[in-house]
């Protein structure tokens, strides 16, 4: 992926991603090509290898925005504690499910995974003073993981079981969730 700071190239790599969501809309990731995505995009091919190697790229710049804006709710937040986070995270995801269950449908939910995972030092480095614990350097890898793949799935339970669940009952079970981790 080109990395600029070129106004039009920043605009057709914004073009070239809402042609990308948009053809999801319509048909399958896989049957999307480069050339429907540049003309979706009023864009020539040369323009889309100019800022793209791949379709992929474009999902992962896109994702990696998302990743960066949930970061900055989590900073923005005030004192946190996991209930807070799992909040914050499913009203988060709620906004943007459409693309989230297209992933999903597609088998692409996982470059969602990787760009929140990506984050995760970024998070804990920006949040880790306003939580009431801390955890050892050594095994704070490991807690990230593990509180990042159990929203995760609660998430992706939550699409594959078509949404019979409101967000405060997802919350509500990640904070039970918790709780029982917690106490011995």
């Amino acid at each position: 992926m080109y990395s600029t700071n070129n106004p039009i190239a920043i605009q057709s790599q914004k073009w070239l991603v809402t042609a990308l969501l948009d053809l999801m809309k319509e048909k399958p990731f896989d049957a999307i090509t480069v050339k429907e995505v540049a003309k979706k995009a009023d864009l020539d091919r040369s323009t889309f290898y100019r800022n793209f190697k791949t379709k992929e790229d474009i999902l992962n710049l896109y994702l990696n925005k998302l990743a960066e804006e949930y970061t900055n709710r989590l900073v923005t937040a005030g004192e946190i504690d996991m209930r807070k986070v799992s909040k914050i995270f499913l009203e988060f995801m709620n906004e943007h499910i459409d693309l989230i269950c297209s992933l999903r449908k597609n088998g692409l939910s996982s470059f969602l995974l990787d760009a929140f995972n990506r984050c995760l030092p970024t998070i804990h480095a920006l949040t880790q003073d306003k939580f009431p614990h801390t955890i050892s350097e050594e095994n704070l890898e490991f807690a990230l993981a593990f509180n990042a793949g159990g929203m995760w799935n609660i998430l992706m339970k939550w699409i594959d079981e078509d949404f019979i669940h409101s967000t405060t009952d997802l919350i509500r079970a990640f904070d039970e969730i918790s709780y029982f981790n917690y106490k011995q």
